[in-house]
């Protein structure tokens, strides 16, 4: 069957079939040698440099929380820091300091207060799921 199928397909799509796979098995290199993620379908509507500056931030407070980091804590809402007006009121903060122009003290440009701002919503969405 997989011969009579074959012989159906157009040799453009077999040639389009076999540069997927070739891509896929490179991806999968990749994973298994280095553990990196290689995402071949972007999301459409999101800046990658604003994606990168985020997970900055995440890297950030990943050091410097530690046990408390909410990646530790999972989704549970265990330490006041994690509480919903707490989250809130620390993205309105770095809002705040965009708009005021001053400078984020870790990544050194004001734009890293709005991906400290999109973070801190992200808590919020990650912990508000489980609720």
């Amino acid at each position: 069957m997989g011969a009579a199928f074959n012989n159906l397909m157009e040799e453009e799509t077999k040639e389009s079939l076999a540069a997927m796979c070739c891509e896929l098995m490179d991806e999968i290199a990749t994973l298994k040698r280095d553990r990196t993620i290689v995402v071949t379908r972007p999301f459409e509507f999101l800046n990658s440099d604003f994606l990168a500056l985020m997970n900055d931030i995440g890297r950030l407070g990943h050091e410097k929380f530690g046990a408390d980091a909410f990646e530790v804590a999972g989704s549970a809402r265990m330490i006041p820091r994690h509480q919903k007006d707490v989250i809130i009121y620390h993205a309105r903060g770095h809002i705040t300091n965009y708009l005021l122009g001053v400078k984020h003290d870790k990544l050194g440009t004001a734009q890293g207060h709005l991906a400290a701002a999109a973070f801190n919503c992200m808590l919020e969405f990650v912990f508000f799921q489980d609720e």
